[in-house]
Parts: structure tokens; C-alpha cells; sequence
């Protein structure tokens, strides 16, 4: 209500609404009318002219505040239901602009205290004051101190408004600077005066407009350092008694509640005004951004704490899923406080605090109630009223007050703490006893264990010792039978050594017995080659066709004696010299025939020394020249190359076949392996002999490539001496 209203209202009760009776009365009409209609008339007319003078007697709220003297001394007057608010969006609006009566610039009512909620620009409040002219001088003070930005605009009478600076009434806040602006002076006037407050802060815009006198206030700041005091000597004793706990019990619930006490202690000092004289040693900029990373802090350290204290993952495993989300969207929320932006998450972490906070309330009375876990009564009293005390203070956050409350709550919350310091105290303390007791009824468990343990221990072995002498009785006797079976074994594998024996000299003796006809076979067929007519194609056919049987029964000979010579475990090379490998290569060159030579390239590299049988190492490299040549076409070219890399020798030989298929690679190697399908005539032991030729030299045979243009077979051996290392480049 404004003063114009007023004043309309008291023109309506005593001027012309209210005299217009009398023309009515005096003009009634006459007894000839209607009688019923006379009277429904004029009882009418009175009720409306009782009613107004009602009215005009019943009590208004007046819009400015009258204060009296004592007020201000026990307690605070409140200027609720004495605001009018404006919301400037754009934050740009001055006090001329907003006491000019532009259209824009609205006031608005409001019946309690200051619930404005998350606001990007700046709220104006309005309201009036009068004293009595002997009164002192008065504090005003905003019961919330978390509004970063607050000015006064006390009027002069004259139309123009000055700024009132914050006062300091206690000697700790007498410094040059503070983050939070939370009393002003103001002189007691009879005539009543019209004030502006301009508010503006990245957190909530939610507070009381209080009025003290000064005696009252310092009372006042008296009560709230002695609170304070007793809270921070609480949480400091409790923090130390939890860690004490924790190197005790080994329980990380321990160290999780001391730093859940730190932050409700840091809680408590920003609510009560207390953040610029504590953290003095922090500029007022980094204690506005402190404040937003301990509430999400606070949020998070909570949320685990309470899982935990409830068990909720013992209950529930989706019970526990929630409260890390829960954790996690607040410590997203805590990042944005870190860099400075708390303003664009405050409403969200307080409306998430509302959510957990019945979430948690909802589980506790399941336990209680449904699953009757009496355990867990004492914490949830503990924690019940800080609880219920923070919900409302999220919803005034948010800019709801359903409760109608006019007051602050910052003090309930410390007193609530402290309970719930005491309580929760308790609750640790009786934990921790329990705990005790499980460990002490835990050890005398495992002493009786033990004990049960040693007699049935002792019974064991008397058992196992009977046992024992049974099975030694039973073991000397399998002794004897395996000595007698080792003998005999010794003799089967005395005759198998003589067998083998008598093989590989039978073996030896049919190869060389072998070897003289090849030979004359061999040279009859160069005779016969050399005395045909060269008109005589038939004859060299045949010639040619003898020679590659002649060759490949001497390969097949050489490869039986080769695998013969390793099979033989243990046997060592037979003869071991140095040697450069081109040498190897010079020989190979030269046994070839005519076709071969006319099909084969060999490019030979620097001095490769290596150390090994130069026998093996011919018929493993002839093996794969041989391969190469036979499993290629008639006119394909075949080229032999040698070089080094990284200390070691290769050769790599190089054939413009089909390659051999991805499937098939890995078994090759295999002894008497045969591809399926092929035509080509083998026995299957050239590479698994030239492969085991080169790993008894401390080398290795691969296929270093192999498609549908050809195959490459890369043998290698260490080298002896190093020597330079060029780039093998494979050829497709």
C-alpha cells in the first residue's frame, strides 16, 4: 500500500461515499409504494454504509515502518511486509532512473523477507523508516551477508538520494576492504524517509532487512562470536577425534566426515558474516569464488558421506549409482565455481540439493520403516534437522518461501550443525565401538578357531603320520619296482641307440651305394649329350629329362642324409669353420646346369663372414634355389641376393611364381608337408631341413613375401664379424 491509496481511502470514509447516505434517507419513498420494497431498499443502503464505516475503522498496514524506542535492543525489527521490489534485468538502471516514475520502474509489494532467488541483473528494494527524533543512531543489517554488491540510497527530503556507506560494529571488521557489505547506519528521523537498496551477486539474492539499534547489535555480534567460537572448537575437536578414528579403524567414512565438518564449518562462517574477518588473508574476489566451490564441494563430500553412513551399497547397488551421479553433477557444477562462473550453476546445484535431500529422506525412512535397520536412527536424527534446515533454506534460495519465514536461518543452521556435530559424535563414537567390539569378538572367534584348529591338527597328524609310514612302505616297494623297470628301460633304449645305429650306418651305406650309379648315370648322359647330333633334339630331350631325375635323386639323398645328420639330438655340427658367405653362393653358381644357369641371377654382397658346416649351409641354400626353380615357370627368371642388416646375413631368394596361398605359410615348413593339389614332384623335407639347417647356425628361414607374382625366402645366419649394413630392398 502507498500513500495515495491512503489517502484515497480516507477521502472515501470521510467525504462524499459516506455523506451520500443522507440524500437517500431523506428521499424515501412514501407510504403509498410498496412496503416490502421500501424496506429491502433502505436495508440495503444501510449494510454498504456500516460496511465503508467499518472499513474506515478497522486497522491498516501502514507502508513505512515506525520505529519506537527500545526496538532494536533484544531483538531485530523486521522490515518484512514493508518491501516493495523492482527487478532491473539489465543491471544498468541508476537511482535516478529508478526514482524518475518511468513506466517501466514497477515496485512490487512483498509480504515477507527478500526471496528473489538467482538473478542476472539487479533488484531494487524500496522502503520507509521513521524514529522518534531522540532516538540514536540505527543499524540496518541484511541477516544473509552473501550479496556481493549492496548500496543504499538514504533520500535527503529534497528529491535527491546520497549513498550510504557499510558501517563496522565490531572490531574485527574494521579493515579496508570486505567481500560481503552487511550494515549500514542510518539516522532516526520523525518524518518518514524513503531508502533504495541496490542488490546484486552471482549467488542468491535471498535475505532479511533487519533494524538495530546499536547497544542491540553488539549484543548481537557478542551471541554470534560466541557461536561461532563453540562451533569451530566442536568441529576442530571432531575433526581430530575422526582422524584418530581413521588411523584406528581404517574406515574411510572417518576421513570423509572430517572434511564433511571442515566445509560445514567454512558453511557456517559465510552464513553468519564471519567470511572477511576468517579469510581475511584472501582478497574479497577469491572469497566470492570460494564460497560457490564450497557449497558444490559440500554438495559432493555429502552426498558420498551419506552413502556411505547409510550403506547404501550394501542395500542397494542402484541406490549407490545414484548418489555418485548425484556426486558428479556437483562436481561438474564445482568446476564452474573454480574458473569464476558459480552464477550460471547456483540454481542448479540448488535445486539437486533439494532432490538429494528428499532422495536421502525417502531411503532412510525405507530402512527405518520397511527394513527395520534400527542402526541407522541415531545418524538420521543427527542429520534430520540440519537437513530439514538446509531444504528450506534451498527452496528460499530458488526464490520460494512457502513457509512464510521472515528471518534468516543462518543461525538455526549453526546451532543445527553443532547438534549435529554432538549427535553424529555419538553416532561415530558408537561406530567405533561396535567396530572395537567386532574386532574383539572377532579375535576371541579366531582364538577358538586356532584352538579348534590345533586339535583337529593334532588329529591329522596322527592320522597322516600312520598314513605316512603306509605310504613309505608302499614307496619302497614302488622304488624297487621302478628301479627294475628303469633297467629294463635302459637296456630297450641301449638296443633302440643300437638300432638307430645300424640304421643310419645302413642309411649311409645304401645313399653312397647310390651315389656311384647316379654318378655314372650322370656322366653317361653328359656323353650321350655331347655325342648326339644337335639335329638330334629327341636324344637331348631325353638327355635333359635324365639329368633332372639324376638331380633330384641326388638332392633327395643329400636331404635323407642332411635330416639324418639332425635328428640326431644333442650331435654337434660336424665340421665348424669361418667362412665368407659369398663363397656359399660361388658354388652354388657352379653346380647348376645349363638351364638353371641360364634362369638364376645371383647378386652377391660385401664379405658376409659366418661360422658353421659349409656342407649344410650348400644344401640348405641349393634347397631353396632348387624350390625356387621348380615351382616357378620353365622361363621365369630366378635371382639370388645377399646382404646385411643388423649383424646379421641374408640371403634372399626370389621367384616370379604363384606364391604361396596365406592358409598354407604357416606349415611349409613342416616335415613332408604337401600342399594339396600340387603337381609339382617333392618330398616335402627340403625347407623343413634348410629351416633347421639355419636355426642350428643361430639363424632363421621366412618367407619375407609371397603373392600371386612370386615368392621371397629370406635365410639368415649372425654374422661373425660385423660389417656395413645396407638396406635390403624385396623384390615382388
Amino acid at each position: 500500500m502507498d500513500k495515495g491509496w491512503q489517502s484515497r481511502n480516507r477521502e472515501f470514509c470521510g467525504g462524499r461515499p459516506v455523506g451520500s447516505i443522507s440524500p437517500g434517507l431523506s428521499s424515501l419513498p412514501t407510504v403509498n409504494g410498496p412496503p416490502m420494497r421500501q424496506l429491502c431498499y433502505l436495508r440495503m443502503r444501510l449494510i454498504f454504509a456500516l460496511s465503508m464505516m467499518l472499513a474506515c475503522l478497522l486497522p491498516q498496514t501502514p507502508w513505512a515502518l515506525s520505529l519506537k524506542p527500545g526496538d532494536g535492543i533484544r531483538a531485530p525489527v523486521s522490515l518484512s511486509g514493508h518491501l516493495a521490489v523492482f527487478y532491473d534485468s539489465s543491471g544498468a538502471l541508476t537511482i535516478d532512473d529508478v526514482v524518475s516514475g518511468r513506466p517501466d520502474v514497477r515496485f512490487t509489494p512483498i509480504p515477507s523477507m527478500l526471496t528473489q532467488g538467482y538473478r542476472k541483473g539487479a533488484v531494487w528494494v524500496r522502503f520507509s523508516l521513521s524514529a522518534p527524533a531522540d532516538s540514536g543512531p540505527w543499524l540496518l543489517q541484511i541477516e544473509r551477508p552473501l550479496i556481493e554488491q549492496a548500496t543504499l540510497y538514504i533520500s535527503d527530503g529534497a528529491g535527491h538520494f546520497a549513498v550510504s556507506p557499510p558501517g563496522y560494529i565490531d572490531p574485527w571488521n574494521k579493515r579496508d576492504a570486505r567481500a560481503y557489505p552487511a550494515l549500514f547506519p542510518i539516522l532516526g528521523t520523525t518524518a518518514e524517509r524513503e531508502y533504495y537498496f541496490r542488490l546484486q551477486s552471482s549467488t542468491s539474492i535471498t535475505s532479511a532487512l533487519n533494524v538495530w539499534s546499536k547497544d542491540g547489535f553488539e549484543q548481537y555480534i557478542r551471541n554470534g562470536n560466541w557461536l561461532i567460537g563453540i562451533l569451530i572448537g566442536a568441529i576442530g575437536a571432531m575433526i581430530i577425534a575422526n582422524l584418530l578414528y581413521a588411523l584406528w579403524l581404517r574406515d574411510p567414512i572417518y576421513p570423509l566426515y572430517a572434511v564433511l565438518l571442515f566445509i560445514s564449518g567454512l558453511i557456517s562462517i559465510f552464513h553468519m558474516g564471519y567470511a572477511s574477518e576468517i579469510l581475511h588473508f584472501l582478497k574479497p574476489q577469491q572469497i566470492h569464488r570460494s564460497w560457490g566451490a564450497i557449497v558444490c564441494l559440500y554438495s559432493v563430500v555429502m552426498a558420498l558421506f551419506l552413502g556411505q553412513l547409510f550403506e547404501f551399497r550394501r542395500h542397494s547397488i542402484w541406490a549407490w549409482r545414484i548418489i555418485q551421479v548425484i556426486a558428479l553433477l556437483n562436481g561438474i557444477a564445482l568446476i564452474f565455481a573454480l574458473i569464476g562462473r558459480y552464477g550460471d550453476v547456483g540454481l542448479f546445484v540448488s535445486g539437486l540439493q533439494q532432490l538429494f535431500f528428499i532422495y536421502i529422506a525417502s531411503v532412510v525412512l525405507y530402512l527405518l520403516i520397511v527394513r527395520r535397520q534400527y542402526q541407522y536412527l541415531l545418524s538420521a536424527i543427527a542429520f534430520g534437522s540440519v537437513v530439514v534446515v538446509l531444504l528450506v533454506m534451498q527452496l528460499q534460495y530458488t526464490g520460494a518461501n512457502p513457509l512464510r519465514i521472515d528471518s534468516s536461518l543462518a543461525r538455526v543452521l549453526a546451532v543445527g550443525t553443532l547438534i549435529h556435530t554432538v549427535l553424529l559424535s555419538a553416532a561415530v563414537a558408537k561406530r567405533a565401538q561396535l567396530a572395537e567390539r567386532s574386532l574383539s569378538e572377532e579375535k576371541d572367534r579366531a582364538i577358538a578357531v586356532s584352538r579348534l584348529a590345533e586339535r583337529e591338527l593334532a588329529i591329522r597328524v596322527r592320522e597322516r603320520t600312520a598314513e605316512l609310514a603306509e605310504s613309505n612302505a608302499s614307496l619302497e616297494e614302488e622304488v624297487d619296482r621302478r628301479y627294475h623297470l628303469e633297467t629294463k628301460l635302459r637296456q630297450s633304449l641301449d638296443s633302440v641307440n643300437d638300432a638307430l645305429a645300424q640304421q643310419r650306418d645302413f642309411l649311409a651305406l645304401v645313399t653312397h651305394e647310390f651315389r656311384g650309379p647316379l654318378a655314372v648315370i650322370a656322366t653317361a648322359v653328359d656323353n650321350l649329350a655331347l655325342s648326339a647330333a644337335e639335329s638330334s633334339d629327341d636324344v637331348q630331350v631325353r638327355a635333359a629329362k635324365i639329368r633332372r631325375t639324376v638331380n633330384r635323386m641326388s638332392m633327395l639323398i643329400e636331404n635323407v642324409l642332411a635330416g639324418d645328420r639332425l635328428d640326431a639330438a644333442g650331435k654337434p655340427l660336424a665340421v665348424v669353420e669361418t667362412f665368407d658367405l659369398n663363397e656359399i653362393l660361388r658354388v652354388e653358381q657352379a653346380a647348376l646346369d645349363d638351364d638353371a644357369i641360364r634362369r638364376v641371377t645371383f647378386i652377391p654382397g660385401d664379405e658376409a663372414r659366418v661360422r658353421g658346416d659349409r656342407y649344410l649351409l650348400e644344401i640348405a641354400l641349393q634347397n631353396l634355389i632348387q624350390n625356387a626353380l621348380k615351382y616357378s615357370a620353365a622361363t621365369d627368371p630366378v635371382a639370388v641376393r645377399l646382404s646385411m642388416d643388423q649383424g646379421m646375413a641374408l640371403v634372399s631368394v626370389i621367384d616370379r611364381g604363384a606364391g604361396v596361398p596365406p592358409e598354407e605359410q604357416a606349415f611349409i615348413f613342416l616335415k613332408y608337408y604337401r600342399a594339396a593339389g600340387q603337381r609339382v614332384k617333392g618330398s616335402g623335407l627340403g625347407l623343413y631341413i634348410s629351416r633347421e639347417i639355419a636355426r642350428q647356425h643361430g639363424g632363421e628361414l621366412v618367407i619375407a613375401a609371397s603373392d600371386v607374382n612370386g615368392s621371397t625366402f629370406r635365410f639368415s645366419l649372425p654374422l661373425t664379424e660385423p660389417g656395413p649394413m645396407p638396406v635390403d630392398p624385396v623384390m615382388g
